[in-house]
């Protein structure tokens, strides 16, 4: 981890197929352990505080089970830590390990294999192992532009086509369940005093997916809402994503994405339930041919969930259908399918007038 960097996280979802008590079930999980940096550097030389005392940490997790008698979602009980409340945190060392209140990753110096527990007693339990068969050492890829992010600097890469097993137990059920994940690693450039609130009106935040198809290739795409809600976006940012012996080949993408179905979420924020991309060949581009529809069905509809910050976004399980309709390489037939499942996420769809009101008021009750 990056102490003096701003914003830092290591997210993982999971699609995993498990036996429930009445037959088959589809388990999604989506975790996301955040650490937030509360000063400047500046400011923490005038508090005279460590690197470790400036930094608060949160662990949200929804599990979501699709089965015979329909789908759940189940939300953990929040879990902010911070050390100057008697928090119990710990950042990673060699070999990794990173830990808020009772819940932890833990793997080698290069992550993976991973393990992932969390204790939140009957409501979520998960005692899942996150590894690969490619070499650890080459096994992810650089997001952005050669792994620096375009806009806000900082640091961006992930983990496709994992492979995942263990307990996950909800809602007082345990099941044993496999299959397969994705993580992601980021941190941002350091915080920075700001004269106050943007007062721009309307929406600042971003449509982002990451799929992983049958085949052993992934795909993952960005679309940026400003100002007014946009339900037809470009997608100025992606990659498609095709394993190249022992190291992943990533494929810079442009396209588009519609989203035409909207319901009310935690918070009552309105966030979108479908998802289809659209996406070809970035200009220049030395890959294979590329003109690809995805379209993406939700295994639950409700993916929101409350972040360290009270913030509400929203991550939904998915099953995806891709088709492409560039030509084949070396005369293969047109039409090429596939099938995959992965996870579609909405972040700050909430208008910030109506997360500053909120936020505002938590405040103000604290200090009562």
């Amino acid at each position: 981890m990056h102490l003096k960097s701003g914003s830092e996280w290591y997210w993982f979802s999971a699609n995993l197929d498990a036996q429930g008590p009445k037959g088959p079930v589809r388990i999604a999980v989506l975790q996301s352990m955040e650490r937030l940096r509360l000063l400047s550097e500046a400011a923490q030389a005038k508090a005279g505080w460590t690197d470790e005392e400036c930094q608060v940490l949160w662990n949200a997790v929804t599990v979501v089970v699709s089965g015979p008698d329909g789908s759940s979602i189940t939300r953990r009980t929040p879990n902010t830590q911070w050390s100057m409340l008697g928090g119990h945190v710990v950042f990673p060392g060699e070999p990794f390990e990173y830990a808020v209140g009772p819940d932890s990753q833990s793997g080698s110096v290069n992550v993976l294999p991973l393990q992932v527990k969390v204790d939140d007693g009957d409501n979520i339990a998960l005692d899942l192992q996150l590894f690969t068969d490619m070499p650890a050492t080459s096994a992810f890829f650089l997001q952005g532009e050669a792994g620096i992010t375009p806009g806000i600097p900082g640091i961006y890469y992930s983990w496709p086509q994992l492979k995942a097993f263990g307990r996950v137990t909800v809602a007082g059920q345990t099941y044993e369940a496999t299959g397969g994940a994705w993580i992601d690693h980021q941190l941002m450039v350091p915080p920075t005093p700001q004269p106050g609130p943007p007062t721009a009106p309307g929406f600042n935040g971003w449509s982002w997916c990451e799929f992983n198809f049958a085949n052993g290739d992934s795909f993952t795409a960005a679309a940026f809402q400003k100002g007014p809600l946009s339900v037809n976006d470009v997608v100025p940012y992606g990659f498609y994503l095709r394993r190249d012996r022992e190291a992943w080949n990533a494929a810079p993408i442009l396209g588009g994405l519609a989203i035409d179905q909207f319901i009310p979420t935690l918070n009552q924020v309105i966030q979108p339930t479908t998802w289809s991309y659209t996406a070809t060949n970035a200009p220049g581009s030395t890959a294979a041919p590329l003109d690809i529809v995805i379209s993406a069905a939700p295994w639950h509809l409700d993916g929101s969930f409350v972040t360290g910050d009270l913030g509400t976004p929203s991550e939904v399980p998915v099953s995806v259908a891709l088709v492409d309709r560039a030509p084949g390489a070396n005369g293969a037939p047109l039409g090429r399918a596939l099938t995959g499942v992965g996870y579609c996420e909405s972040v700050s769809f909430e208008p910030r007038g109506s997360y500053m009101a909120r936020a505002e008021a938590f405040l103000r009750e604290s200090l009562r």
